[in-house]
């Protein structure tokens, strides 16, 4: 595990913390939430760094603050497959588990608030009230894992890679580019192409095709490899076969 620096996390200061009102902690006591600050650290990895190796001793937990993070699971046969990706105020590892059961790789540059497992475990035993958070963050993470199997399992290549693109415009935190209440926002896909195509269970070479497509008909304007500028909304969520509310469904949770 590589990361490049380690400061104090600022619990209890929910103005500084730009994930605070969507994580768990946001349902945390003042006085909570100065027990969380001191076991909370803010952690940054750089892009492609493993935070949590599979099958390694699962020791920290936490939220991702700024960057993606890709869960990958590795097959029998050795190969990784992705299976999740994380954005910020979304939850990393695994509570209750001494073994980390996939593996947690940074997709961009990343910032962490990591705590101890076992003293963040402690910690939601003294606070049942964000246990309860946690509970119900959980329960919605399921909500969005079966949602997104179910657009990967009954809908074409097209509408699987349309979703994604409207997931990363209203998830990815891109104000370094553009933002999604712009006219044309600027939507940042930080996997490569193969590991989308992955993702997606499709092949790279129909990924690209579908792109192309998507650019021709005028739903995005390629910049590069990785950066789409939107330029139709609504025609992508055509394009993905969802209602906006269903859509919406899986960007919120």
């Amino acid at each position: 595990m590589t990361e490049l620096a380690e400061v104090s996390c600022m619990c209890g200061k929910s103005s500084s913390c730009v994930v605070h009102n969507k994580a768990v902690c946001r349902a945390a006591s003042p006085e909570a939430m100065a027990q969380l600050g001191r076991i909370a650290h803010l952690r940054e990895f750089p892009r492609g760094s493993v935070i949590q190796a599979q099958a390694e001793p699962c020791n920290i937990v936490g939220n991702v603050v700024d960057g993606v993070v890709k869960l990958s699971s590795a097959s029998i046969n050795g190969d990784d497959h992705i299976v999740g990706l994380l954005f910020p105020s979304d939850f990393f590892g695994r509570l209750f588990s001494d073994e980390s059961r996939f593996s947690y790789e940074a997709a961009t540059d990343v910032t962490l608030c990591t705590m101890n497992r076992p003293a963040f475990e402690r910690f939601l035993g003294d606070h049942p009230e964000v246990e309860h958070e946690m509970l119900k963050a959980k329960l919605d993470e399921l909500d969005a894992v079966r949602e997104w199997a179910a657009i990967t399992n009954g809908h074409t290549t097209m509408e699987r890679i349309a979703t994604l693109i409207y997931v990363f415009a209203k998830r990815s935190r891109n104000q370094h580019l553009n933002n999604y209440d712009a006219v044309h926002p600027v939507v940042h896909l930080p996997l490569s192409r193969r590991d989308i195509a992955d993702y997606l269970g499709t092949t790279p070479e129909t990924l690209s095709r579908n792109i192309q497509t998507l650019s021709r008909t005028k739903v995005i304007r390629i910049l590069d490899a990785k950066h789409f500028e939107l330029l139709d909304a609504n025609d992508l969520i055509r394009h993905s076969g969802e209602s906006r509310g269903d859509l919406d469904k899986i960007v919120s949770s």
